[in-house]
């Protein structure tokens, strides 16, 4: 299968209406021996034999210190899992990753003096006909299906963990309740991550005209689940799509960085990536 991608990553409203000053948001597009991902406020390309399309966003935690460095170093991370030896089990293979890769980086985080950074990475790996996703922390990754959306992950709130655990709901249930590398469930301080394989994780087979977007929450924080099917429906280019929507929850009164990705798989060979950096 071939697949078309488009890409906004942008800081969001200006600091003079509110927004943030700079962009803590950053993403992976891993695909035909290319690595993109955000350098600063440049777009750094890295050339690297891979298997199939490896796809993230990451938003660095605008509570912790150094959340751009956070963002950065996940999705510089993930990128090596592209150009491994092809997975026999790409699913198992982002499992292993988050669970690892979160040891690793915090590791190095805490001996750097960097133990309170943190971040979101919500990533999807397209191989052959088939999409396997994994995902930390509240940034979303959806499907459409014709006229049938579909939100794959589940925001790891305090709220969403107790339910799961049929515990009662706690206070702040709304609040995140961990993050990549920072760690934590919401039960105090806790250097670990819960990932649950099936849920936090998943896989699908993929037809023709299928889209899957990922997103932070500058997005959906401001635009709701409809607006956003509506949008891929009604869209027939990736990369216009990502930037209206990128502008609409701009409108809609966003202040946070908004990165927004989308995928279609089409039938046609040699699409280009088209990505924008804002």
């Amino acid at each position: 299968m071939d697949y078309t991608v488009g890409l906004v990553c942008s800081t969001g409203a200006p600091p003079s209406q509110g927004g943030r000053s700079h962009n803590e948001d950053n993403y992976l597009v891993c695909r035909s021996g290319e690595i993109r991902f955000r350098d600063g406020n440049e777009e750094k390309v890295l050339h690297r034999s891979g298997h199939g399309l490896l796809a993230s966003v990451a938003d660095g935690m605008g509570g912790h210190r150094f959340g751009d460095l956070a963002a950065a170093a996940a999705v510089q991370a993930l990128s090596r899992v592209y150009y491994r030896e092809h997975p026999t089990d790409p699913e198992g293979t982002l499992h292993s990753f988050l669970l690892q890769g979160h040891r690793k980086l915090r590791a190095r985080a805490i001996q750097g003096s960097m133990g309170d950074i943190g971040t979101t990475l919500a990533a999807v790996w397209l191989i052959k006909h088939h999409a396997y996703w994994a995902h930390v922390g509240d940034s979303r990754i959806y499907h459409l299906r014709e006229d049938i959306f579909t939100r794959l992950t589940r925001d790891q709130t305090r709220g969403e963990f107790a339910a799961r655990d049929g515990r009662p709901a706690p206070s702040h249930a709304t609040s995140l309740a961990q993050s990549f590398i920072f760690g934590s469930r919401g039960m105090g301080i806790d250097g670990d991550v819960r990932i649950d394989a099936g849920t936090d994780t998943g896989g699908l087979k993929l037809l023709t005209g299928d889209q899957l977007l990922l997103c932070t929450d500058g997005l959906t924080n401001a635009v709701p689940d409809h607006r956003l099917a509506s949008a891929l429906k009604e869209s027939q280019d990736p990369a216009d799509c990502a930037a209206w929507l990128v502008e609409r929850a701009i409108a809609a009164g966003s202040k946070d960085n908004i990165t927004v990705l989308i995928i279609r798989v089409n039938r046609s060979l040699n699409e280009p990536v088209e990505l924008t950096l804002w």
